[in-house]
């Protein structure tokens, strides 16, 4: 056999690839059983119950449809009041001291359970929010301060919602846009205790954050003030842009702390290689949370308008409900 043949064989070799298809037949009896609700002190108290989905699954993850689901409240059962979709429903909001625990179960499969507590919320004394319009980048702060409850450990998650509604520039249709949107928006946290807060950093602007996840370890029966710095842009006067800012303040269970915690850390995973998460689960069987939440919105409305005498710029304040709104004067900050 000549030479060029050998190479010809070897090149045939290389080129030739083998494969075997593997398929999986993964009936329901397989799956698994996963619960998740999260009761909160601001919302009735849904449990949505589904099953496990396997991983190259794209498609909606399955209703359990035939649980049976109750909630016991300091020792009272509450049945469920009906279901929609996968969702099973319950006229119960969490307050805060209730003892919790969840009890699910399913045809030919072993009791769910699981249970939590309803923090207290801390006192906290209404937000002031001062914004600067004179350069254009703005900077907004909002200024509020916590009081932690003593001699206990108590985890904390606080962020913002935001709220455009408006008219913007659309640069590809050269036109104006109306909009109504909510987002996170991100923002930097000016307070030193914190400023290393569990696992919710943006990825590569390490002090700037959609939502801070915290211990009060540094701040253990304190009245601690807070202050969040934001950068927006300023709109035209001919087009205002009224934005809407909701703070928000939530006390967490140590099961809701470890939950999002280990959530939060996995959404942060940049290499694709890295391993999958196992985000914490509390139930005796099956996979899900059960984890109470003690949550309070404080709504904030900035209208921006042209500035006035003095180097001020006004600003409209609306605090949480039951404070009357009022308009102050933010006067230029220095940075």
């Amino acid at each position: 056999m000549s030479k060029a043949r050998y190479i010809i064989l070897i090149v045939c070799a290389m080129l030739c690839s083998c494969e075997k298809v593997m398929e999986f037949d993964i009936e329901d009896s397989d799956r698994m059983v996963v619960v998740n609700a999260l009761p909160s002190t601001d919302s009735l108290l849904f449990v949505n119950i589904t099953y496990s989905r396997f991983f190259l699954d794209n498609q909606p993850f399955t209703a359990v449809t035939d649980a049976t689901v109750s909630i016991d409240v300091n020792g009272t059962t509450m049945a469920s009041t009906g279901r929609d979709g996968a969702n099973y429903l319950f006229g119960y909001t969490a307050t805060a001291g209730d003892t919790l625990t969840l009890h699910v179960s399913t045809p030919g499969r072993p009791d769910i359970i699981g249970g939590t507590r309803v923090v207290p919320l801390p006192d906290m004394l209404p937000p002031l929010a001062e914004i600067d319009t004179l350069q254009p980048i703005t900077a907004g702060e909002i200024t509020f301060t916590l009081t932690d409850p003593a001699e206990m450990t108590n985890y904390y998650y606080i962020y913002l919602e935001e709220r455009d509604s408006g008219t913007r520039w659309n640069v590809w249709k050269e036109k104006w846009d109306t909009i109504d949107t909510v987002r996170h928006p991100i923002f930097t946290c000016l307070n030193t205790e914190i400023t290393n807060p569990e696992v919710n950093a943006i990825e590569g602007f390490m002090d700037y954050f959609t939502g801070i996840l915290f211990t009060d370890r540094d701040i253990d029966g304190q009245s601690y003030e807070t202050t969040l710095s934001l950068m927006m842009l300023k709109d035209t006067a001919e087009h205002p842009l009224q934005r809407e800012y909701t703070l928000i303040v939530e006390a967490l269970s140590p099961e809701a702390y470890a939950y999002t915690k280990e959530v939060m850390a996995a959404h942060g995973m940049a290499s694709y290689f890295a391993e999958p998460a196992r985000v914490y689960s509390n139930l005796s069987s099956g996979i899900g949370i059960f984890a109470a939440i003690a949550r309070r919105q404080y709504p904030l409305t900035f209208t921006y308008k042209e500035a006035e005498e003095g180097g001020k710029a006004k600003v409209v304040i609306s605090t949480q409900k039951g404070v009357k709104p009022s308009s102050v004067s933010a006067s230029r900050r220095s940075r």
